[in-house]
């Protein structure tokens, strides 16, 4: 017997006796040896019934497989496997045309199957869905370089009218750069905020967003304001969904924003600003943050020396990447079929780049932004 197992056994012995001798109790038995007291019962009961063989570990697996594949199909899916060099699904589809009476197991059973007898050519690894490369981490190292975006909770102003307050902080400083009363979450009504804020402070290198309107689309990976945000050199990034604590600071002052600002609502939509502009005249200038070894946002905040351009440029691709226009439709011509990238993307011009199994990486401006899976036709 392995030297690991008898030092178990002999613990496992010891703390029985410990259980069957009268002075101590199983919680005290269960505390002595750092185990709950339904493990100190089980060895307990299993050394009254079988004495020290008792206390060896078992084998957890069934005495029976009443799902195990029958050995004959075993050797048909491994005989197809060696005549046609076919997948899991393709010996499955011929299988079942060739014997339709015969009970086949699933597919994943069928990859455990030629896995196990040696048929599975690890050499070279499966093709994954590209991840969209606007999911992701981003620290700001400097203030003005990564700018963050919410819409806070609606709420209802004393005249019945809903607001929808847009908040734009800087994350380094956490200056907030605007607390705006609005009429709904309509892009219209959001992006003269944000071109206000770039004229008056630059252009940062990142914008993060959860995936609600107007920043984010539910349908896709881009929105009309993510596209307008990489046509001016800033990188779009969207908090996983789900998970608002991405976008942490943020969210903590929209706790005192709600607090301080919204309770009670005021009367009308002109009033709400005022609240909203001496909220954020408090929260810049006055509060110290311990995120900040309790400095205050004004004093660490500062634009960018990237102007907002008076035209948006065009894009500029290298001589070795395919330019393709992206249709009305929101799909592109390649190789005679039509395969969609986004509507957002609707007039604007991509950059295809050849890659690895068969793939093409595809470019907006200096952004990468995703694949196309040629043998599919299909962007991922």
């Amino acid at each position: 017997m392995p030297l690991v197992e008898r030092m178990i056994v002999d613990i496992r012995e010891e703390m029985v006796w410990r259980a069957l001798d009268a002075r101590y109790t199983l919680v005290e038995v269960a505390a002595e040896f750092g185990v709950s007291i339904p493990t100190v019962r089980l060895w307990r009961d299993r050394y009254r019934a079988s004495g020290r063989s008792g206390l060896s570990d078992r084998s957890h697996a069934p005495h029976l497989s009443p799902f195990k594949t029958d050995p004959a199909v075993e050797a048909l899916i491994v005989d197809d496997r060696r005549r046609f060099k076919w997948g899991s699904k393709k010996i499955l589809r011929r299988l079942r045309d060739e014997y339709p009476e015969m009970e086949l197991p699933a597919r994943s059973t069928v990859d455990g199957i030629l896995a196990r007898n040696g048929l599975v050519d690890h050499s070279k690894p499966p093709r994954q869905a590209a991840r969209s490369p606007f999911i992701q981490r981003y620290t700001a190292g400097a203030a003005g370089e990564l700018m963050t975006l919410d819409h806070k909770g609606q709420f209802r102003l004393r005249n019945g009218q809903y607001c929808f307050p847009l908040t734009i902080c800087d994350s380094f400083s956490r200056y907030v750069m605007a607390c705006q009363a609005l009429p709904s979450t309509s892009l219209n009504h959001a992006w003269p905020v944000i071109v206000r804020l770039f004229r008056e402070h630059g252009l940062p290198l990142a914008a993060q967003s959860d995936n609600g309107p107007p920043f984010g689309s539910t349908s896709g990976k881009f929105s009309t304001m993510s596209v307008r945000f990489m046509s001016l050199g800033i990188q779009p990034i969207f908090s996983r969904p789900g998970r608002p604590g991405d976008n942490g600071r943020h969210e903590r002052m929209h706790r005192d924003l709600k607090r301080e600002a919204t309770r009670p609502p005021a009367a009308t939509m002109r009033a709400q600003q005022c609240q909203f502009d001496s909220f954020r005249s408090m929260y810049n200038l006055e509060r110290p943050h311990e995120g900040i070894a309790l400095a205050r946002p004004a004093s660490l905040f500062h634009g960018t020396d990237r102007p907002y351009p008076k035209r948006v440029p065009t894009p500029e691709y290298d001589l070795h990447l395919e330019k393709r226009k992206v249709t009305d439709a929101g799909s592109i011509n390649w190789r005679n079929q039509a395969i969609f990238i986004s509507e957002a993307l609707r007039g604007q011009t991509v950059g295809l780049e050849p890659a690895a199994n068969a793939t093409l990486n595809v470019h907006f401006y200096a952004f990468f932004i995703g694949k196309i899976d040629e043998d599919k036709g299909q962007f991922i």
